[in-house]
């Protein structure tokens, strides 16, 4: 079995919503304008205002101002809006995960950490698509919900593997399947029609050496994941995150991206804050201390 194949086994399972893929073939059509996108995503009360509280929030430009759709694409532009629709909506699609694998909680608390620390990375380095980056990051881990859904007993293997020979779990995934979930996540992705742009930093994001496109990307993805597993515990607790120490991939990725560990400091700084905001608003139901 290939990525693709297992992929495409729950493609109906975990689909996007019919408003989303309006959303997406409007913006994919070359005569489409903003109105056309305004006037899709209206039709859902609850999407309206979820993208109007993120645009508001102090990840985007909003800072509050904003108060309608036309507003919204005004400022942050319809690529923005278009990635803020699916990102709710992807949180919406993963449904009936078996709970023995995974606290669905600290699973999105984790892929929004790692979200907003994409998106500041992207912010700081004026990449182009910062926004779609921050897509990127919500759904780096979408591939172990695929073998949660459609390959448990096989998963069980991987988790007793890497807990009774101290693997990695992604080494155990590798042992198991052939192929970990980062290549998974990327093929559901690409069933979805994702641009390269975002699937390419997924399907690498475990070792972006291997990438032979989109580098920038895949490192950012690949130092906002790691960033994210450090500090997303903190959230769920009062104590405060300890220094980052970048193992020896992710200080390639910052040497890729050119970014010293004083701009880690204040990207941590930042991620914090804002991860809070963008969780309640995205994964309102999180067990999140505020």
């Amino acid at each position: 079995m290939t990525p693709r194949e297992l992929a495409e086994e729950v493609s109906s399972l975990f689909s996007l919503p019919d408003l989303v893929v309006r959303a997406c073939a409007v913006m994919d059509s070359p005569s489409s304008t903003a109105d056309d996108l305004i006037e899709v995503i209206e039709l859902d009360a609850n999407l309206v205002a979820t993208v109007l509280r993120l645009s508001n929030s102090v990840l985007y430009a909003g800072r509050g101002n904003i108060a309608t759709l036309n507003r919204a694409v005004a400022l942050i532009g319809q690529n923005a809006v278009r990635d803020l629709v699916l990102a709710t909506a992807a949180v919406n699609t993963f449904r009936d995960i078996p709970e023995e694998f995974v606290d669905m909680d600290t699973f999105w608390d984790n892929s929004v950490t790692c979200a907003v620390i994409a998106r500041l990375i992207a912010g700081r380095l004026r990449v182009r698509d910062a926004e779609g980056l921050f897509l990127a990051g919500l759904l780096h881990g979408v591939g172990r919900l695929v073998f949660y859904a459609r390959r448990p007993a096989e998963y069980r293997a991987a988790l007793r593997l890497a807990r009774e020979g101290s693997w990695l779990l992604t080494d155990a995934e590798q042992a198991v399947f052939g192929f970990s979930h980062a290549e998974v996540g990327a093929a559901l992705l690409e069933t979805w029609g994702l641009p390269e742009s975002l699937t390419v930093p997924v399907r690498h994001q475990l070792d972006p050496a291997t990438a032979a496109s989109h580098p920038r990307e895949v490192a950012i993805v690949h130092l906002a994941a790691d960033m994210a597993a450090h500090l997303a515990p903190c959230l769920k607790s009062n104590r405060e995150a300890e220094t980052y120490v970048p193992d020896a991939r992710a200080a390639a990725s910052m040497r890729t991206l050119e970014l010293n560990p004083a701009a880690l400091l204040e990207i941590t700084a930042d991620a914090l804050a804002a991860s809070l905001e963008v969780i309640e608003i995205i994964h309102p139901t999180s067990s999140i201390i505020y």
